[in-house]
């Protein structure tokens, strides 16, 4: 073939696989206050999320400091998103026959509530922020990226890491907070009912909507230390009380009540 037609050939080729081809929906808005743009992958311009409307892998998705939204995927994983946020789409591989699959999001800035479908339930789904990766496994959780700083809060379930160039740090503890200092102890309820209503907009009457039971492990998994009544592996029922107000607080930029204050959001 003549080198000037092998290089039309090519051209043309490059140019039908970047824009010929429709990516593949692996989501839709399920909910909507009032609305969320997101930016498909190779494009310059945002499109306006409709309600029902689909997602695909490497979307940009980003809400305003007055607008809140849901996205449900094929997996039954659903991620809210908190104002002010901006997340990609980074990864997303779901076989329904077999209920296994992987998922990666990338938490540019802002605040989400994660609760994951069947990818995590086989392996980790993760959250990558530009300081850390959290790794969530059959769980929900909060993660902000907010001034600079990861923090996320363990809500129920199996359980959640996060990794930084210093290490790992796991809990399963309902209300556990790890950070880029890994483990750094529990919030109140008060707390957790404060974060999830200004992530979804209502205030909330469960944690989370799972089918497994509220709580934490009740075996210990291989490679797992024992669980403990105090630190990163809790029992049901056990609560690091002395920290309430204080350590959390710090954290938070509050230094009396383990409320959200407005830095975090």
């Amino acid at each position: 073939m003549a080198p000037k037609l092998t290089s039309l050939v090519a051209a043309l080729w490059v140019s039908l696989s970047g824009h010929g081809a429709t990516a593949q929906q692996i989501g839709v808005v399920a909910s909507l206050d009032p609305n969320m743009r997101a930016t498909a992958p190779g494009q310059n311009a945002a499109r306006e999320l409709g309600l029902g409307a689909g997602v695909v892998q490497d979307d940009e998705v980003a809400t305003t400091a007055t607008a809140r939204g849901q996205l449900l995927f094929d997996d039954q994983t659903t991620l809210s998103v908190a104002p002010s946020s901006l997340i990609v789409l980074d990864r997303f591989v779901y076989d329904p026959a077999g209920g296994s699959g992987t998922m990666g999001i990338k938490l540019a800035q802002g605040a989400l509530r994660f609760v994951g479908g069947a990818t995590s339930e086989a392996q980790e789904a993760t959250i990558t922020t530009p300081t850390a990766t959290l790794g969530i496994r059959g769980s929900s959780a909060l993660v902000s990226f907010i001034n600079g700083r990861t923090i996320a809060v363990f809500l129920m379930g199996q359980q959640m890491c996060i990794t930084t160039g210093t290490g790992r740090s796991c809990t399963n503890r309902p209300g556990g907070v790890l950070t880029e200092a890994g483990y750094s102890g529990q919030v109140s309820q008060q707390y957790l009912s404060t974060a999830l209503t200004r992530i979804d907009g209502t205030p909330p009457t469960t944690l989370a909507r799972r089918s497994v039971p509220a709580g934490v492990r009740t075996a210990v998994e291989p490679g797992d230390a024992p669980l403990s009544t105090q630190g990163a592996r809790g029992a049901t029922g056990n609560e690091n009380t002395d920290i309430f107000g204080t350590r959390i607080g710090n954290i938070f930029g509050s230094e009396s009540t383990p409320v959200i204050s407005g830095p975090l959001f």
